[in-house]
């Protein structure tokens, strides 16, 4: 009897399986089953020996008999971890793939806010010669809550562009291009101390609340990349509306971000649909084909979630 694969991308679950045929021998023995909607999901979920997803509908997991590993096509596993999956199947996410993109989208905003480009595309459409001051990057103190491979990235990079480096971590101990860390016994020292706040991180009891934006120094700049609910919005609204703080979010509460929520209009919110860390196909297939070796070969896989921890 063949083996098999379930993917299950709502947007682009074919993509994924065609990529992902091409890439597998056909000694491998495996059938991929492309699901794009629940209904498709629940027709095959039954002999589904291995299913790689995202947002997969969780409660279906409950007919899932022959089921033995959950791979995520991205880095967020909340619902994974949440779903009523029998402890002996693996759960792993993409670990690795993030450092590069987010860390372009980080720097992208901060240049932009340091060097006040909004101001200067006005005036060109005004058509006015003003000159004026922009900032710099140079100098300034760059703190990143969360330094694991993505956070570490990001850290490199604030070092290049002269930034001094201020991580937070559950851990106390040396991190590469970080030339000070926190633990969480003293995120208020570190929250107000920079002035930038990059949040990678995760959705988890101990993370959520854990950055309070009302805390930041005046004029620093906040930027969620990690999960919308580890940071309070109404505490973002209120250090936004304030004047203390500017806020680059890519990530909320509640996503699609409803048409109604305030941080659409306000003025010193720059909102930006989940794009920072989108898992481009080709990149997480490759991953996935590389862990399928191991599971065949009985190796540990990467990216193993800790379920009790959530991440």
């Amino acid at each position: 009897m063949s083996r098999v694969i379930l993917v299950y991308n709502e947007a682009a679950a074919s993509t994924y399986a065609d990529q992902l045929a091409r890439l597998l021998p056909s000694s491998a023995g495996y059938r991929i089953f492309p699901c794009t909607s629940r209904e498709e999901a629940a027709r095959a979920v039954g002999e589904a020996e291995i299913i790689f997803c995202w947002r997969f509908p969780t409660d279906l997991f409950r007919e899932a008999r022959r089921l033995r590993w959950v791979q995520a096509m991205g880095a967020g596993v909340e619902d994974l971890v949440a779903a009523p999956l029998p402890h002996d199947v693996l759960v792993t996410r993409v670990v690795g793939l993030f450092g590069v993109p987010m860390s372009e989208y980080v720097f992208a905003h901060m240049l932009a806010h340091a060097q006040r480009l909004q101001r200067q595309y006005a005036q060109q459409a005004d058509r006015l010669w003003k000159p004026f001051m922009a900032g710099r990057l140079a100098g300034a103190r760059l703190g990143i809550a969360g330094v694991g491979s993505i956070g570490l990235a990001m850290a490199a990079r604030g070092k290049a562009f002269g930034m001094e480096v201020w991580g937070l971590a559950r851990t106390p101990g040396d991190r590469p291009h970080v030339d000070r860390l926190f633990t969480p016994d003293q995120v208020r020292a570190f929250t107000a101390g920079v002035d930038y706040l990059v949040s990678t991180l995760p959705d988890t009891p101990e993370c959520r609340g854990l950055i309070d934006p009302e805390a930041m120094k005046e004029g620093a700049v906040l930027i969620n990349v990690g999960r919308g609910a580890t940071i309070d919005e109404d505490a973002i609204l209120r250090a936004v509306r304030s004047g203390r703080i500017h806020a680059v979010l890519d990530v909320f509460r509640q996503e699609p971000l409803p048409p109604d929520h305030p941080f659409w209009t306000e003025p010193n919110i720059t909102v930006t649909p989940h794009l920072s860390g989108l898992t481009r196909p080709a990149e997480a297939v490759e991953y996935f084909v590389a862990n399928l070796g191991r599971f065949e070969r009985g190796e540990p896989l990467v990216g193993v979630v800790d379920r009790e921890r959530g991440y």
